[in-house]
């Protein structure tokens, strides 16, 4: 018996645990590990990429979305025009806003955005549109900083779940590529013209 209970206390050391493949895992508390696809691999395709990035850099987004009713380079982010699909963003509260013509009482939006390149740790690597409070309106013309993360916006409502028409364009692969996935999106009531942002955090840990 003494025996049995010495082997199994040093059981629970690394050191002995000779047949584990977990003892030769490369782990770092104070590193994150990126996980990049096989389509980003310098040599070609084929496996992926890993490399160790510090916490707290900047994290790569992709967002991807169909909106109806929204003027082409209409989306912001944090107050200045996303002109590319892919972004580099600090850690910590973001924005997402833009304008919508004639949005009427149908769904204009259906977006997805994620991790790119993937972080191994993340929780929550990706997110998508939903009727979750993170998506607010107004249509009324808002005031000077609207599109910043710091403002306001008690006056702004909550998007609800509207169905977004199929889109009888070349955007309907868009279309059906995030509608299984985000949630249509749209105005409790009829308008002429909305404002809207979308509010988010990200980290090491992913979206929250």
């Amino acid at each position: 018996m003494r025996g049995a209970r010495y082997n199994a206390g040093m059981s629970n050391s690394d050191d002995f645990r000779l047949n584990a493949l977990a003892r030769y895992r490369k782990r770092s508390s104070q590193l994150a590990l990126e996980i990049h696809s096989h389509c980003e691999v310098p040599a070609g395709c084929g496996g992926v990429v890993l490399r160790w990035r510090r916490p707290g850099a900047s994290i790569g987004l992709s967002l991807s979305s169909y909106l109806n009713g929204v003027p082409d380079g209409g989306l912001f982010l944090d107050g200045n025009p996303l002109v590319e699909q892919r972004v580099l963003v600090t850690p910590g509260a973001h924005i997402l806003s833009f304008e919508v013509n004639r949005p009427g009482d149908r769904g204009f939006v259906l977006m997805e955005a994620r991790l790119d390149p993937e972080i191994a740790s993340a929780v929550h690597p990706k997110l998508a549109s939903a009727p979750d409070g993170r998506w607010k309106a107004t249509t009324r013309p808002p005031p000077e900083g609207w599109r910043l993360p710091d403002f306001a916006d008690a006056g702004f409502a909550p998007l609800v779940q509207r169905p977004v028409p199929e889109p009888k364009t070349n955007e309907r692969w868009r279309w059906q590529m995030l509608k299984d996935d985000a949630t249509g999106l749209g105005l409790a009531s009829s308008a002429t013209k909305a404002w809207v942002r979308w509010s988010f955090h990200v980290d090491d840990e992913g979206f929250k």
